[in-house]
């Protein structure tokens, strides 16, 4: 693949990395603020919510950044395996900035019925982050896997 195409691909991804980790938890941060649900009126209780917005947008923001220089680097080259790593880093740092920034337990207010809800997503954050060791554990190999061949790998580049 050619250097435009590789800039235009990390491009891309670096939008849509930006959508998924910036613009999505954003929405859905506002639009919960306050809730109607079957015409009962949800309040958002979170105390710490603009630090909650503070930490998944400053988050996001590097994890485009590195997306785009992961997603623009050439096949099977070391560059792009320290990128993937420290993106994959990153994305833990992400999650773990939503499980202790109190984003994981989220407090509705019943303002009709003087109530309060309470949903507990820190298990459903707990599983990615298991899922993401995993992937460090992988994205680790094929940076070795990257180094020991490089020789190989170049020698294939030529040939095609």
């Amino acid at each position: 693949m050619g250097a435009r195409k590789n800039i235009l691909k990390g491009f891309l991804f670096m939008l849509g990395y930006a959508g998924f980790t910036i613009i999505v938890p954003y929405l859905t941060f506002s639009y919960i603020r306050d809730l109607t649900i079957a015409g009962i009126d949800l309040g958002l209780t979170q105390e710490g919510y603009r630090t909650i917005i503070f930490w998944v947008v400053a988050f996001g923001l590097l994890i485009s950044g590195f997306a785009f220089f992961t997603y623009s680097s050439p096949k099977q080259s070391i560059r792009k395996g320290v990128f993937a790593l420290i993106q994959i880093i990153v994305n833990c740092m992400y999650l773990w900035s939503y499980k202790f920034s109190g984003a994981t337990t989220v407090n509705f207010e019943i303002i009709a019925y003087n109530g309060f809800v309470s949903i507990n997503l820190q298990q459903l954050i707990l599983v990615y982050m298991g899922i993401y060791f995993l992937t460090i554990a992988i994205k680790i190999y094929d940076l070795v896997d990257f180094t020991i061949n490089r020789d190989k790998i170049r020698k294939m580049r030529r040939e095609d």
